[in-house]
């Protein structure tokens, strides 16, 4: 049976987790990043691999968009030229902290909904093409660790009938009889995000649509209502394509990710620079202190303030709704809080968390 992933809870916590890597990183005289580094970027090879996969792509877009109608590149001598300086520049990869940050966002959107739901990524990231080859297949092989039988039985299937190019519905029929056949032997997603938790705190339930009863339909309905008005101060990856109107949102795991092959690397990083997640957003008073938390703030706030202890996040929200002046609420939470968890007053997740509880009362 398949898990369905809540694609907006990984959409939040993919940059939240992506926000602290970076940082962790790039940190003293560490201006870029390699591409040997890049496969030991963490101690998840999964995730490593797929930042190799992203970067690839959008190399790939760049090297066509080389290409111009005043010259022949389908000459020999052509075609082998610009090859060599291709195969020469992928040997020299140095990425700054802010073209590296959308790699890493989407690679661990990709690696936790592929953990969870396989059969859903590999259909939307891999097949999604009206004909597809064997040897893109392999080619995207090589980014695969987790489940990887899946992909090679494909690509073995396919091979057996004697043909490179295949329909994509073909393929789909092939895919879904291998996935039936393979389903009970997957590896459980809980492997992998515990690996992910070791770092920033995360569980399947948070990430997965779970059944609800009816009161906490209503309380969750209420708070995403709310949240739908501040989410575009702080989550780059949720805007829209330009052309798509504003209202449109993700609704499938194939909307996703589709969506997200269609950002070019410019349109992400002008995104990110007006939805910077610690240091944008409105300064209007704030009547519900809970409810303004976009949930990619929360997971930072509950790991880097309050280690990972969400009771006593939500309890030192509930205490300072309570207090008649942010005078109040801010003893509160140094009495209580930062002495308990040392918190450092100049440290930016500190300073932002100060700066709400402080536009409650203003």
């Amino acid at each position: 049976m398949q898990t369905k992933v809540d694609l907006p809870k990984l959409e939040s916590y993919s940059i939240a987790l992506s926000e602290k890597l970076c940082n962790d990183y790039y940190q003293g005289s560490t201006a870029v990043i390699t591409g040997a580094e890049i496969l030991k970027f963490t101690g998840i090879d999964q995730l490593n691999l797929f930042i190799v996969k992203n970067l690839f792509d959008r190399w790939k877009e760049e090297s066509y968009k080389l290409r111009s109608p005043y010259f022949d590149y389908e000459q020999e001598e052509v075609k082998e030229a610009l090859t060599t300086f291709l195969n020469k520049l992928s040997k020299h990869i140095t990425i700054r902290k802010e073209f590296f940050k959308p790699l890493v966002r989407k690679a661990v959107a990709d690696t936790l909904a592929y953990s969870i739901d396989p059969y859903q990524f590999l259909k939307a990231e891999f097949l999604n093409k009206p004909i597809i080859s064997i040897a893109e297949l392999m080619e995207r092989e090589k980014y695969i660790k987790i489940n990887k039988f899946l992909i090679q039985s494909l690509i073995k299937k396919l091979q057996l009938q004697n043909k490179s190019g295949f329909s994509e519905q073909e393929v789909l029929n092939y895919f879904e009889e291998i996935y039936k056949n393979y389903e009970s032997s997957l590896e459980p997603p809980t492997r992998y995000i515990e690996a992910f938790s070791a770092t920033l705190k995360i569980s399947l339930e948070d990430l997965t649509a779970g059944e609800k009863n009816a009161g906490e339909v209503k309380e969750t309905k209420k708070e995403q209502s709310s949240e739908k008005e501040k989410e575009s101060e702080f989550v780059a990856f949720k805007q829209p394509l330009k052309d798509l109107p504003k209202e449109k949102t993700t609704t499938t795991i194939n909307d996703f990710f589709a969506r997200n092959k269609q950002l070019s690397l410019n349109d992400v990083m002008m995104k990110e620079e007006e939805a910077n997640l610690l240091t944008k957003h409105r300064k209007s008073k704030i009547h519900d202190l809970k409810a303004a938390v976009p949930i990619n703030l929360r997971f930072i706030f509950i790991n880097e303030l309050f280690k990972g202890n969400a009771d006593d996040y939500n309890l030192a929200i509930v205490q300072v709704e309570r207090c008649e002046d942010y005078e109040s609420a801010k003893n509160i939470l140094e009495q209580l809080y930062g002495r308990k968890y040392e918190w450092n007053k100049d440290k930016t997740e500190v300073k932002e968390f100060y700066e709400l509880v402080e536009r409650r009362f203003y």
